[in-house]
Formats: structure tokens, C-alpha cells, sequence
């Protein structure tokens, strides 16, 4: 007896939080889940408002839907679920955080995400990788001006540039000045940071060439740097066929989360810093996948450039453990779970 069919509909306001869910909203339907999209202004003044009002004024009739926001924008209480992407559950106004229905995209090391969900990479094409490949990155720095976070990592960038995971010890950030939780995010964010510029300036020193860096505030670091380009088209087509970097959110230490998806969705082949679920995401494929050190990065790429073969067989790897849609099942149970 087949199941009986339950709807998802995206109903969120604004059209550019569209490209954060990457190819999520064209799946249209996986086994019994159909996903309907009503984002965007003009879909959301015209039917999802009227439709909002209808399911939740007689939300019996309507046990087989469940809405999906974003952002707030609305702000559903019941029948649905809040995703909020850029962000742990800290970037949740206060006013909505006390509702059970919240979804954080971005799990912290730091604090405990009650209702975290990831999304996974699909509809993902066969392009083969480049031979002469780029090394690319796209993302802000967003550096810090802390005084504090300099002398941190004046004093341990060795240690961390060893061990980027150390930065997710609480013991580690306790030792060097985080008396709250407040401070110890702080310290956290700014020391990916740290990591991040000296990433890039090493590998711009050792692979000049072949690097291209995307952002505007790289200007002072990085003399090819490339400004800010938001557009989908732009980003996707940099992606294709390259090695490209992924440092993870500065929020968090998730491996799928809205870049990390669009560099697979792309075709671009992931190299990314080491995530607390890394390895249950890739297995044993992770130690071609992620790096935990400057070494460990550097070994990963020159091999990369000595061995084709070797970068081929490891991106049709990773587009073999997304070929069907059975995560993106599971993680619309969790939302149906969820809202119910």
C-alpha cells in the first residue's frame, strides 16, 4: 500500500534566501514528499499569506502539509517550521528563540543545537574536473579587530596552524581568555579568521598562478583578488571544474551547509577544513576531502596536481554518495517531526 502523499511548501518571503537551499527547492518529489515553492515576494503576497491563513484556521483538514519559512519572514507558529540560515540558533531573534519549531542550518561546537538539521547536495551533474585546474575561493574574511583575538594569535598561530581543531576546545579557549559564552564565540570566529587569511596567503605565495580568490576585503591581502560577485550564475561557473577551498561557516563546524553544498552542486571538488562530522559524511574518503593543518592542505593539493586521475576518481566518489535523494528524505521527516 503506497504512502499517502505530504506536502512540503516553502513559504518565505524573501527571493534571495532562494539560493541559500541551492537545488533543494527544484527536487519536486522524493518517494511520498512533494515540494511545492511559493518563495519569493510576489508568490508569498498573492498565495502563501492566503494559504498560511486557510491551513492553520483549520489544521486538521491539512495533516498532510507542512509550511517552511525562512528567516522569520514569516514567522510561523504552528504547521510549519522556521529555518535560519548564516547562523547557530545565536542568530535567532530572542523574540522567536523560545518556539520549538526553530531550525538552525549551522551546528556549533560551542553550544548545543536542539532541532539542527542538514541538507544535502542533489541534482548534481557529471562534469568531469579541470586538468589545469584553479584553486578557488569565494567568501568574505571577515577579519576581526579585536585586540585580543591578535595577541592570541600572535602567541598560539603555530600551534593552531598544527591543529585547527583546537579552536573548538573549550579547555583551549578557556585557557586563552573566554570567561563567557559570549567571549568564547568571539574568540572562536575570530580565529577562523586568522585561519583563513594565512591559508590563503600561503597558498598564494606557493601557488600564485593558480589561485583565484573571490571578495572584496581580500584587497589589502591579496593582490589578484576578484570583488564581491553575488550573482548564482558567477559563483557556480567559478566553481565548475576547480579545486575549491571551504573553510566551513565561521558559525559553526558542519561539513553540508549552503557554500559547502553549492561547491558539489557546482561540480567544484571539495577541499575542505576538517568538520565534526567529516568523517561521517565522506568516511575514509575525508582524507582526500578535508585538512586539519597548513601541511595537511598543501600535501592534499600538490597531489592533486600530480595525479588526475587521482582528483576524477574522488569527485565522481563524492557525486556517488549523493546520487539519490534518500538524506533529503530523511531531513523532511525531521521537519514534518518537527512542525507536527
Amino acid at each position: 500500500m503506497s504512502k499517502k502523499t505530504h506536502y512540503f511548501i516553502f513559504v518565505f518571503k524573501y527571493r534571495f534566501r532562494k539560493t541559500a537551499f541551492n537545488n533543494f527547492l527544484n527536487i519536486r518529489q522524493i518517494k511520498n514528499f512533494k515540494i511545492i515553492d511559493l518563495s519569493g515576494p510576489f508568490k508569498y503576497f498573492l498565495l502563501s499569506r492566503i494559504l498560511i491563513f486557510i491551513i492553520n484556521l483549520s489544521s486538521n483538514l491539512f495533516s498532510n502539509f507542512t509550511l517552511i519559512s525562512c528567516d522569520g519572514l514569516p514567522f510561523l507558529k504552528k504547521k510549519g517550521v522556521n529555518i535560519w540560515f548564516g547562523g547557530t540558533k545565536h542568530k535567532i531573534p530572542r523574540k522567536f528563540r523560545h518556539h520549538k519549531n526553530n531550525i538552525p542550518v549551522i551546528r556549533s561546537p560551542l553550544i548545543k543545537e536542539k532541532n539542527w538539521v542538514s541538507l544535502y547536495p542533489c541534482l548534481l551533474k557529471k562534469n568531469l574536473p579541470n586538468k589545469k585546474f584553479k584553486i578557488v575561493f569565494v567568501g568574505r574574511l571577515n577579519l576581526s579587530n579585536s585586540s585580543k583575538i591578535k595577541l592570541i594569535w600572535k602567541k598560539y598561530n603555530k600551534i593552531i596552524m598544527n591543529n585547527f581543531s583546537i579552536i573548538e576546545n573549550r579547555n583551549f579557549l578557556k585557557k586563552v581568555g573566554a570567561g563567557d559564552a559570549e567571549i568564547e564565540k568571539k574568540i572562536y570566529m575570530g580565529l577562523k579568521a586568522e585561519i583563513r587569511l594565512n591559508i590563503i596567503k600561503m597558498i598564494n605565495k606557493k601557488f600564485k598562478n593558480d589561485l583565484i580568490v573571490v571578495g572584496s576585503d581580500w584587497k589589502n591581502y591579496i593582490k589578484n583578488y576578484v570583488d564581491d560577485n553575488h550573482n548564482v550564475d558567477f559563483v557556480r561557473n567559478m566553481y565548475n571544474g576547480n579545486l575549491c577551498l571551504d573553510f566551513g561557516s565561521k558559525w559553526g563546524n558542519n561539513t553540508l551547509y549552503p557554500r559547502s553544498i553549492e561547491i558539489i552542486e557546482s561540480d567544484g571538488v571539495l577541499l575542505q577544513s576538517k568538520q565534526s562530522d567529516s568523517k561521517l559524511i565522506f568516511g575514509n574518503l575525508s582524507k582526500f576531502i578535508t585538512f586539519n593543518s597548513l601541511h595537511n592542505l598543501l600535501d592534499i593539493i600538490i597531489r592533486y596536481k600530480q595525479d588526475y586521475n587521482l582528483l576524477n576518481s574522488n569527485q565522481e566518489k563524492i557525486h556517488s554518495l549523493f546520487k539519490n535523494n534518500n538524506m533529503n528524505y530523511k531531513t523532511l521527516k525531521k521537519f514534518k517531526k518537527i512542525a507536527s
